[in-house]
């Protein structure tokens, strides 16, 4: 028997809550393509990619899948495992001495291939890290080489952004095709990185991490950092100058840490360029760092208590605002508690301007709201530092602002669950009869079709085939037109992703619109007429039968949401008490 429908809801209705308050995701997964082509002997002549990828294993977010490849003329696996902890970290930081400089060509290709076919399987976040000296080159042959790259303009991003997995590139030397790995970042929706020599490999690879895994920081000033009660770790990442004096930290009880400390609670990877400290339960209050002041250094913790900010992309179009979004949580539970928020002041700054304060979000309890606007071109830095008086937090992130002279609107019919995209050309800028547009659309199994939009009546539409629920289209948009001067330009427009996500559900009326007999049903209805007798009969049949199963559902139901709201009141019984020792702790 099927289980009743309101039961069904209030089952999901009690998942969802669980979920909510009980934090529950699939593992992120993360590839790592390291260059060890024969140029790298060139442009790495101290294996600094070594002491990098160090840096990267220990940073990685614990239980994450983790492949680690090195890649030249093929592609071999360095390190992996299916959930990141201390034991694969030592395996994988000894495995690191491997990496080398003497391969013959740098296939790309293959090593996209290889990762996309051997390394990516499950649900959770997907990033693949690529970093490398060259260009694609595997044959003595360029117009193979230039085939290969082709392929992956055309064959692979598709695929990349199919699976949604982001590519994060980090280009070294100025020969690298950095076209090339600028496509793979922003077609993805990733991030890219260009390195002006090997010294500050490490410093990307920090950078690189924070978009894989964002983590919380704590605000440091002068090379003093505040740890509060909720605190169970802290990793400090601190850069180091050729011929530095030995790094040392003091902690609130002023006892020295150094590289040569003995302790079960704090863990030292110290090289020529950089020390990574990280010290579990540490003890609250002022701690100093005894090092050159460094504008990289970080402090990334492990918490209880953390500030949350919503998503938003890598890659934001001209005049596009951005809102931003925040708030805190006790182990994964919204804090909305009053008495703790009315301690909390939230600033931000963005590229090092003076800061601002983020206000109360006066409609949702617990957030935070600001709406960025009128951003320049270019890339963007953006701090966002929090004082809860007792406790500090911080979060940065990079974005890019990139110009929009066309701007591309979702026509949305949820009843077809169709979508056309509009085209807008700012004619302040563009000659619109230079514009063309190729619309490249990709559908799971299916191969990718390519379209010319075309304008009609001052508009450009594109008409897109319905959407079954469970897939998804993606269109890649190519576009060239002419400014007014005259100059051609190929302005860079963002993929489009269209998927259930865009649709509103069905409402109430058309439900019922859908359910109603069509007039061809009640024609043939009337047509075939059924005895009296038979159809008391039957009506009687399935009023008993109907008795009994509604009797039979409204018990079920009752079941089921009496146990939900139990569960779910103790639930938030249980949330509060935590929140309240918190912030007793805190106080």
């Amino acid at each position: 028997m099927k289980l009743p429908l309101i039961a069904f809801f209030c089952l999901q209705l009690f998942a969802c809550r669980l979920a909510a308050e009980s934090y529950s995701s699939a593992p992120d997964e993360i590839q790592v393509l390291i260059d060890v082509s024969g140029s790298m002997k060139q442009n790495d002549p101290e294996n600094l990619r070594v002491s990098a990828t160090q840096l990267l294993i220990n940073l990685l977010p614990d239980k994450s899948n983790v492949s680690l490849w090195l890649f030249a003329e093929k592609t071999s696996l360095l390190s992996h495992t299916d959930a990141v902890d201390n034991n694969w970290r030592q395996e994988a930081l000894k495995a690191s001495k491997e990496i080398h400089s003497h391969g013959i060509y740098t296939h790309i290709e293959d090593a996209i291939q290889t990762s996309l076919e051997k390394g990516f399987s499950g649900n959770g976040n997907k990033n693949l890290i690529i970093l490398t000296d060259g260009m694609v080159d595997i044959s003595k042959d360029i117009m193979v080489s230039a085939d290969s790259r082709e392929r992956i303009l055309s064959d692979w991003i598709p695929k990349l952004q199919l699976q949604k997995i982001k590519v994060q590139t980090i280009a070294l030397s100025d020969q690298v095709d950095k076209e090339l790995l600028d496509k793979l970042a922003f077609q993805s929706g990733g991030w890219s990185e260009t390195a002006e020599s090997a010294d500050q490999l490490q410093r990307l690879f920090l950078r690189t991490v924070q978009k894989v895994a964002p983590k919380n920081a704590l605000p440091l000033e002068n090379n003093v950092f505040i740890v509060d009660n909720s605190i169970h770790e802290f990793s400090l990442v601190i850069f180091k100058q050729s011929n530095s004096t030995p790094t040392e930290i003091v902690g609130p009880d002023q006892v020295k840490l150094t590289k040569n400390t003995v302790s079960e609670s704090v863990s030292w990877l110290g090289t020529n360029n950089y020390d990574l400290i990280t010290v579990t339960q540490p003890t609250p209050g002022e701690w100093h760092i005894e090092a050159v002041v460094d504008p990289d250094n970080q402090v990334m913790i492990l918490t209880d208590l953390k500030m949350q900010l919503n998503e938003f992309a890598n890659f934001i179009e001209e005049k596009q605002s951005l809102p931003l979004t925040l708030h805190f949580t006790e182990r994964d539970a919204l804090i909305t508690r009053s008495d703790f928020l009315a301690l909390v002041t939230i600033s931000l700054s963005l590229d090092q301007q003076p800061p601002i304060n983020v206000d109360a979000n006066k409609t949702k309890p617990g957030f935070f709201s600001h709406t960025l606007e009128n951003l320049s071109l270019g890339k963007h830095s953006l701090v966002i530092i929090a004082d809860g008086q007792t406790f500090k937090r911080e979060i940065t992130r990079d974005f890019e602002v990139i110009p929009a002279p066309i701007t591309v609107e979702k026509l949305i019919d949820n009843g077809n669950r169709t979508v056309t995209l509009e085209f807008t050309p700012d004619i302040a800028l563009l000659d619109v009869s230079s514009i063309t547009i190729t619309a490249t659309v990709h559908q799971a199994n299916r191969e990718p079709e390519s379209r010319i939009v075309k304008e009609q009546n001052g508009k450009w539409l594109l008409p897109l085939a319905a959407v079954p629920e469970d897939e998804s289209l993606l269109i890649d948009l190519d576009i060239v037109a002419k400014n007014l001067d005259g100059s051609i330009i190929t302005p860079a427009l963002a993929p489009i992703t269209i998927d259930k996500s865009v649709f509103t559900s069905p409402t109430d009326a058309d439900l019922a619109e859908q359910t109603a007999p069509s007039p061809a049903e009640t024609d043939h209805n009337t047509e075939t007429p059924i005895s009296t007798d038979q159809t008391s009969d039957s009506s009687s049949q399935n009023t008993n039968a109907l008795g009994i199963t509604i009797g039979f559902v409204l018990a079920i139901n009752l079941l089921f949401c009496g146990i939900g709201f139990f569960v779910y009141k103790m639930l938030k019984k249980a949330i509060a008490k935590q929140q309240q020792q918190l912030l007793e702790k805190l106080a």
